[in-house]
């Protein structure tokens, strides 16, 4: 072969070759290559078996094995890969060249770069000096809950949360670390998304006519569960100092969701269920309560007419006693022959139902590094337990946030429409309360008539019988209707300056608008008056506009080893409130219902205003993020308070040591963290009325001249330039710990919280025409302490996650003014008193003390009593020694609302692809004043009775068990007065919530091309363990006036829900 052919034959082999290199690079760089790795615990190293392992922007996926391994078969263009395992942090991990990526996460809860919601800003779980409690969205999704003030119940602790009423759509108790105002209000300052809510719309279907009394919302149940993710609570003063004359009662921060750069993600989350009562009263039925009728009367007569029989004829009766109450009633004499088949009315039964109760809520979510976004809407109905009542919001949601170079704009709003069908359940039967109604009527009138209509022969029964209407009808057929809604959201603008330096403008608002309609029909019977009633109706309207604007710069800057932050603002804050109502009468007819066809016989408009002005600056620095100090004020200038006091300043300051850091103790394997912190800070209340330090006006009319009516108007109360903030000084001492590689942590924290300037009504001389005035001297102090323990295990694809709070908390008057004279006060009944004295807790029980009954007459001769006590009555103590019983002199504390302690457990198993979640709630050492027990306990025989009722009093020879009284209709042993037989305990273990799912394989979710999916089924109050006979040991029928707290006078049952729900994501 010649040269030149060699030549020709090697330049073409040559070519070959590159075109064919070629072509298989380019089938390399499109072919679909695998990874592999292995996931385990940061801290333990552990393997976390079951992790879900996911290619971002895609649904190809896999899941760890019980060695944490896995093998993922790539796509083309795949780049990032999602790390993902329940109670840890997600990681994204950039594939690159990689064939092996081994991933470790870490522990969410025992993150130390957890990012937490502060005041005005984040921070850095390790960089923390003060005392805030977080959950997050995990911890509170998929409850069946209306507000998500319900899903923090047993998770923080110091914060307890009461559910007093299980009306759907009422309000919560909040409490952050006790009680300690007396008169300006204790709930905590909600901040959505930036925005300080107002505290008036709480009560918004007030009236000002006594006739439609408050029913108060939960303005915070119009804020869907599904969007959120996370809420901080600032639980000492350093922390809620930023927030100034609003912080001392604690602060709640809620943040929505926002959308993550990545693919779309579509998620609907349902679930569906049905609610029942938890408990019902266990009451006499018809023949048992006949009897105890017939005895009362009997008694009744004996006590009159010593020289009677029980035999005796009502004819003999009335000649010789001539009382009603002594008269044996015709209807009841059937059932004492015990003649089966007669009317035995379970009234409970009448007004209970079993509810339904539905959530859907469908969101859009993703963005890039430019444009983020998170959209939702959402539908709930929640049917009440009790007939006629329920509650429905449609919500929707967009959070959006734009970047370009150094400007950055977003908004977040939030559009809701509920409406509230209300129900008049609290309150005693003489006030229509539903509740008192259903357990006072007896069971032996029926529902209905033969003819279908509502029977009221139990109103005006006569026989000295008190009046009481039929539940039934007052349920379903008086109408109250509230609609509500509301516009929440805020605008943002914010600018980097320099490095480190940004400017931030906000623009939020809180519109609220209220349509309450009430109709009272002419079926409806007026007690003591029988036969159709004269119809009434009321409207109120309410319009709430709040809006606040912000301006803030933020500096950040790190310089070696130390790290500062600063910030200063300035915030203005306005908040409107119109209203007007109108009450009509005299309706032709039920038909048309609205006031014009009635006549309208009072109306009236009101306008509340209030405004804040504040500047706030903080700065935070740390070396190293080993010494952690943090400084912050604020200066508040309210149109609430006084011209001498109008502004007020608020500092704190704060510093931590994380002692884990330090060289002497880096070779301790036992422990893992230690934080050292103590914080000391200064903040107000200014939850008083918008005009208290002002002289008001009022009409009223003068007889002037010949008998002539004038007009004018004259002053209500004295002005008081000097009114200021309640201020609350709080030092807070605690640490954080982790144990054996982060299995074990711990939080403890002791707090001395004194709350001075109190708003107290002091007599003032008569000279000056008024008898009080409002001014600040009062003083409160709470302290206690706080313990959070949490657990993290894992065993091959089994794992187990614990926390445990318990919280305790001591509450003591400290000063009442220039007299230091007590407070009392009464309660929703004749002889309910409350107390409020210099060392002692706010609010306490001040009644007579019951040392069981007297036995027999003997026993009523040798001990003090009243003039009238008889065998069988309630043998009162003589607190005072002085021989004789009286109702004022030997009163006593017997008890007080605040618990010893509170605590909260939540577990969480997982196994493959199986979660099991169990909270359990828990207060001890609080008493309840049970006015319920004053009617259906006091053995009259008047209304129905509780069961214990068969253990009474009748005769020395059967005396029961000695603490029941005579059966009496009369009460002439004064048994009807209040007194420790009214007063429970009222501690309880409730487990809260019971949950169980199941996730679906990534394997599946591939085939099914979806990125989630979970079924799971809650129940919600399965089961509560008390003494209490109530309905709820929660109760509290005025849990916002703190003076008379605890009050049990009918309320609203607890539901017990069970649901099943769905969570996919595309």
């Amino acid at each position: 072969m010649s040269i030149f052919s060699c030549k020709r034959l090697l330049s073409g082999f040559r070519k070959g070759a590159l075109v064919s290199l070629f072509v298989l690079i380019a089938h390399l760089s499109y072919a679909q290559t695998s990874v592999s790795g292995r996931v385990t615990d940061a801290a333990t190293g552990d393997a976390l078996a079951g992790t879900t392992v996911q290619v971002k922007g895609t649904s190809v996926g896999a899941t760890t094995d019980a060695n944490g391994r896995y093998q993922l078969t790539l796509p083309s263009g795949a780049r990032t890969l999602v790390f993902s395992f329940i109670g840890y942090q997600p990681n994204e991990v950039e594939i690159g060249n990689r064939t092996v990526v081994d991933v470790k996460l870490t522990n969410a809860d025992n993150a130390l770069g957890e990012v937490v919601v502060v005041g005005y800003g984040v921070q850095n779980r390790r960089d923390i000096t003060t005392s805030i409690g977080s959950v997050k969205a995990r911890d509170i999704a998929n409850q069946p809950v209306t507000s998500f003030d319900q899903a923090l119940v047993a998770k923080i602790a110091g914060v307890q949360v009461a559910q007093t009423s299980g009306a759907p759509g009422a309000a919560l108790s909040v409490r952050v670390r006790g009680t300690g105002s007396i008169s300006a209000g204790n709930d905590p300052l909600y901040v959505i998304d930036g925005i300080p809510l107002s505290r008036d719309t709480k009560f918004a279907t007030g009236s000002t006519n006594t006739q439609f009394p408050d029913n108060p919302i939960n303005v915070l149940s119009t804020i869907n569960t599904d969007d959120i993710e996370s809420i901080e609570v600032l639980k000492d003063a350093s922390a809620a100092a930023i927030y100034g004359s609003r912080g001392s009662n604690g602060v709640v921060l809620l943040t929505t969701k926002h959308g993550k750069e990545g693919r779309t993600t579509v998620s609907y989350d349902t679930y569906v269920g049905f609610q029942q009562v938890t408990k019902k009263l266990d009451l006499l039925n018809a023949y048992e309560y006949a009897q105890l009728n017939y005895e009362g009367k009997n008694n009744a007569y004996l006590d009159r007419n010593p020289n009677g029989r029980p035999t005796d004829s009502n004819e003999i009766r009335q000649r010789g006693v001539g009382a009603p109450s002594t008269l044996i009633p015709p209807q009841v004499t059937p059932y004492l022959s015990g003649q089966p088949g007669l009317t035995n009315t379970d009234w409970q039964d009448e007004i209970f139902q079993t509810a339904p109760i539905q959530n859907h809520t469908l969101s859009i979510a993703g963005g890039n590094a430019n444009v983020r976004y998170y959209v939702s809407g959402n539908y709930f109905d929640q049917r009440g337990v009790v007939i006629n009542s329920g509650y429905k919001r449609y919500s929707t949601r967009a959070n959006v946030d734009i970047k370009s170079g150094k400007l950055s704009v977003g908004f977040n709003l939030n559009p809701t429409f509920a409406h509230h069908d209300l129900i008049k359940a609290e309150g005693p039967y003489l006030a229509d309360g539903v509740i008192g109604l259903a357990v006072q009527i007896a069971p032996i009138w029926p529902v209905y008539n033969p003819d279908g209509t509502y029977n009221f022969d139990a109103n005006g029964w006569g026989y000295g019988a008190t009046s009481i209407l039929n539940p039934v009808a007052v349920a379903r057929e008086v109408s109250d209707k509230l609609d509500h809604l509301r516009l929440l959201g805020n605008a943002y603008a914010q600018y980097d300056i320099a490095k480190g330096l940004s400017y931030r403008l906000s623009v939020g608002s809180d519109i609220n608008n209220f349509q309450r309609n009430y109709y009272r029909p002419s079926i409806v019977e007026i007690r003591d008056r029988k036969g159709p009633s004269v119809p009434t109706g009321f409207a109120r309207t309410q319009n709430f506009i709040n809006w606040l604007v912000e301006n803030t710069l933020n500096y950040n800057r790190t310089i070696g080893l130390h790290n500062l932050s600063a910030l200063v603002g300035f915030t203005a804050q306005k908040d409107r409130r119109t209203s007007a109502e109108l009450t009509a009468t005299n309706f032709p007819n039920d038909l048309v219902q609205t006031l014009n066809a009635g006549q309208v016989t009072a109306g009236g408009t009101d306008i509340q205003e209030w405004s804040l002005l504040s500047y706030l600056g903080r700065v935070q620095y740390d070396y190293n993020g080993r010494y952690l100090v943090s400084a912050a004020i604020r200066a508040d200038g309210s149109s609430r308070f006084g011209a001498a006091n109008r502004w007020g300043y608020f500092p704190s300051v704060s510093a931590g040591w994380n002692v884990s850091q330090e060289s002497f103790l880096r070779s301790q394997t036992w422990l893992s963290d230690l934080k050292l912190r103590a914080s000391y800070g200064l903040t107000g209340n200014f939850q008083i009325p918008n005009y208290g330090s002002l002289s008001l006006l009022e009409y009223r009319n003068y007889i002037l001249g010949a008998d002539v009516i004038t007009s004018g108007l004259a002053p209500v109360n004295s002005a008081n330039d000097n009114l200021k903030w309640e201020k609350t000084a709080m030092l807070d001492i605690g640490f954080d710990a982790s144990f054996f590689r982060n299995r074990l942590s711990l939080t403890v924290d002791y707090y001395d919280a004194n709350t001075s300037d109190l708003l107290l009504n002091v007599p003032v001389p008569r000279a000056s025409g008024f008898s009080t005035e409002l001014q600040n001297i009062g003083k409160v102090n709470n302290r206690g302490f706080e313990f959070t323990l949490g657990t993290r295990q894992t065993f091959g694809q089994f794992q187990w996650t614990a926390s445990a709070n318990l919280a305790t908390n001591r509450n003591r008057v400290v000063a009442l003014g220039p007299s230091g004279d007590p407070i009392i006060v009464s309660g929703g009944v004749a002889g309910a008193q409350f107390i409020t004295q210099i060392g002692s807790p706010i609010g306490q029980y001040y009644t007579m003390l019951v040392d069981g009954v007297f036995r027999n007459q003997a026993e009523v001769d040798a001990y003090p009593r009243t003039a009238t006590t008889k065998p069988g009555d309630f043998r009162f103590v003589d607190v005072n020694g002085d021989k004789r019983i009286d109702f004022s002199s030997d009163r006593t504390v017997t008890g007080s609302y605040f618990p010893k302690y509170t605590f909260g457990f939540v577990n969480n198993f997982a196994y493959r692809g199986f979660d099991l979640g169990v909270t359990v709630q828990g207060v001890q050492g609080n008493k309840i004043m049970n006015l319920i027990r004053r009617y259906i306990y006091n053995e009259e025989g008047n209304g129905n009775q509780f069961r214990g009722a068969l253990n009474r009093w009748q005769s020395p020879e059967n005396p029961g068990d000695g603490q029941h009284n005579r059966a009496n209709r009369l009460q002439t042993g004064s048994n009807g007065e209040i007194s420790t037989w009214h007063i429970e305990d009222g501690s309880f273990v409730r487990v809260r919530t019971i949950s169980l799912g199941y996730a679906l394989p990534t394997s599946l979710l591939q085939k099914l091309r979806m990125t989630r999916a979970r079924i799971y089924a809650t129940a919600q109050n399965p089961f509560t363990f008390t003494n209490y006979i109530g309905y709820n040991p929660e109760v509290s029928s005025r849990p916002d006036n703190a003076l008379s707290a605890g009050e049990d006078y009918g309320t609203y049952p607890l539901p017990r829900t069970m649901s099943l729900g769905l969570n996919v994501s595309f």
